[in-house]
C-alpha cells in the first residue's frame, strides 16, 4: 500500500481532496463516470456533486440501479447545497455501437464533457486463461482495453481540453497476490493502463489530463460477490477515499501526474513534494507500467 518513501496513507476521505476545496471545484464542468451507477463509481460521482460539478453523468447497463443511483444522488445533493444536474444513460460501455450512439447523442445535445472517469471493469473468469479459451479471454481485452480506448477517442476529439481519470487496480501488477485465480483481470487492466499512459505521452496533458489510480480496498456490492465480506479480518477503506481521490485527480494540482499510476491512500502532499515529487519529477518511468527491474535507461540495448 505505501512506497518506502511514503510516510502517511489515508484509509477514508481527508482535508487535501475534500470536494469542497475551492481549489479542487469542478463548478460548470459535465462529467461522465461510467460503471456509475454503484460502488466506486457511485462514491466518484457523488464527490464530483459535492464539487460543484453543473452536470454528473451515471453510465450502467441495468435500468433499474441506474434509476436507484440517480435518485440517491439527487437527494445527497440538496444536503450539499448543489444544484447540479444527475443523469443516468443507460449504456452498455463494452459496445462500440453504443458508445459511439452515447457521444453522438450528447453532441446533438450540445453537451461537452470535461472530465471522463473510466470506472466500469469486468472482473474475468476464475479459471486459467487457456481454460477461458479465445473468445472468453478476448471479451475481457474489449472490455478493460477496448473500450477504454472508444471511451478516450470519442472524449478527445471533442478539443475542448479536459481531464480523464482511470480507475485502475494494483492487480495490474501484482499477479500472485490481488485476485491470481482471475488471470484475465490483471493482465487486461494492466494493457488498460499501459494503454493510457502511451496516450498520455503524445498528449499534452493540457489538452487531456490523464491519471490512473488504484481505488484501495473497497467492500463493494461486486467485491462482495468474488467472496469479500466484513469478517475477513481487514479493514476496508471508506468509498468516499477514492471517490474524492478522482476529484483532485482532475485538477491542476495533480497535472505532474501526467500518465502516471498511484494509489488512492497516498498522501497528495507527499506525492507533490520531498523526494517522492522529485523521483516523480526526475524519472520519466517512475510509476508506469513496464517490465520490473528494467528500463530504457537500464535495461536497453548496447550498440558499441
Amino acid at each position: 500500500m505505501s512506497l518506502p518513501s511514503l510516510q502517511h496513507y489515508h484509509k477514508r476521505p481527508y482535508g487535501a481532496i475534500s470536494p469542497f476545496r475551492p481549489e479542487l471545484s469542478q463548478d460548470g464542468r459535465t462529467v461522465i463516470v461510467t460503471g456509475g451507477s454503484s460502488g466506486i463509481g457511485l462514491a466518484i460521482a457523488r464527490g464530483y456533486l459535492a464539487a460543484g460539478a453543473s452536470h454528473v453523468i451515471l453510465l450502467g447497463r441495468r435500468q433499474e440501479v441506474l434509476e436507484a443511483a440517480v435518485a440517491k444522488l439527487r437527494h445527497e445533493a440538496q444536503t450539499y447545497e448543489q444544484s447540479g444536474q444527475v443523469e443516468g444513460i443507460v449504456c452498455d460501455v463494452y459496445n462500440l455501437a453504443l458508445i459511439e450512439r452515447l457521444w453522438r447523442s450528447l453532441e446533438a445535445r450540445v453537451v461537452f464533457v470535461r472530465v471522463l472517469v473510466l470506472s466500469a471493469a469486468a472482473y474475468g473468469a476464475t479459471e486459467t486463461i487457456l481454460q477461458g479459451g479465445i473468445q472468453k479471454v478476448w471479451s475481457d481485452f474489449e472490455a478493460n482495453v477496448r473500450s477504454p480506448l472508444a471511451m478516450t477517442d470519442y472524449f478527445y476529439k471533442q478539443k475542448s481540453g479536459g481531464y480523464l481519470v482511470n480507475v485502475s487496480t494494483c492487480a495490474a501488477y501484482m499477479w500472485t497476490t490481488m485476485g491470481p485465480e482471475r488471470p484475465t483481470y490483471g493482465l487486461t487492466k494492466n494493457s488498460g493502463t499501459a494503454l493510457l499512459q502511451q496516450i498520455a505521452k503524445d498528449v499534452n496533458p493540457s489538452d487531456m489530463q490523464i491519471v490512473s489510480f488504484h481505488p484501495g480496498g473497497i467492500l463493494t456490492d461486486s467485491a462482495r460477490k468474488l467472496g469479500a465480506h466484513e469478517n475477513m479480518g481487514l479493514v476496508f477503506d471508506d468509498e468516499n477515499l477514492p471517490g474524492q481521490f478522482a476529484i483532485w485527480a482532475a485538477s491542476s494540482e495533480a497535472k505532474f501526474l501526467h500518465g502516471r499510476f498511484v494509489w488512492a491512500n497516498w498522501d497528495v502532499s507527499e506525492l507533490s513534494s520531498g523526494d517522492l515529487r522529485r523521483q516523480i519529477d526526475e524519472d520519466e518511468h517512475f510509476l508506469k507500467v513496464g517490465i520490473e527491474g528494467l528500463t530504457e535507461k537500464t535495461g536497453g540495448m548496447i550498440l558499441t
